[in-house]
């Protein structure tokens, strides 16, 4: 008989709640923290002020960090949320883009990092319009379940089709 596992969901961002609907489903097999990034919304780039950046990228970064200083201990699953778009590109997305392609390089690096402990990392990507809780709740199942152990360090959209070209100018 397996024991039970937390899973843990921390961040402010604006699919918290879905992620929460999600994990509330889950039976995961190892401890797990899925951590939910606060995302600026879409602005021009002349709007991006001194005190913008600050408080809409460098606070946000430095947020994602604390939560995962918090739970790095106590887990061996690691699942970061973010909207799809910005990492996709988006028009008015600068602040956005910083945040979110800074959550997946800190994500591939922590891949790294965190395996010598055996502890995976994964990032997965959502229509934050539409974010699908039942398939986000399977695939949070499959990283968190028992063959979870060998996944780390992916990048997994779940947006019907969206990712499958980067938007260029």
């Amino acid at each position: 008989m397996r024991s039970i596992a937390t899973s843990t969901v921390r961040g402010t961002g604006a699919l918290a709640p879905a992620v929460r609907d999600a994990t509330d489903r889950l039976d995961p097999a190892a401890p797990v923290a899925v951590l939910v990034p606060r995302v600026p919304v879409p602005a021009p780039l002349a709007e991006l002020t001194d005190d913008r950046l600050t408080t809409d990228v460098a606070e946000a970064l430095e947020s994602v960090l604390v939560d995962v200083q918090a739970v790095v201990d106590g887990i061996t699953r690691l699942v970061f949320v973010l909207p799809h778009e910005p990492l996709m590109a988006v028009a008015c997305g600068t602040a956005a883009s910083a945040v979110s392609n800074g959550v997946l390089s800190m994500a591939r690096t922590l891949a790294i990092e965190l395996a010598r402990e055996g502890t995976t990392v994964n990032v997965v990507a959502v229509d934050a319009a539409d974010p699908a809780v039942a398939a986000l709740t399977g695939q949070l199942a499959v990283l968190t379940g028992d063959g979870g152990a060998a996944i780390t360090g992916q990048e997994i959209y779940l947006t019907a089709g969206t990712d499958l070209g980067r938007l260029r100018p």
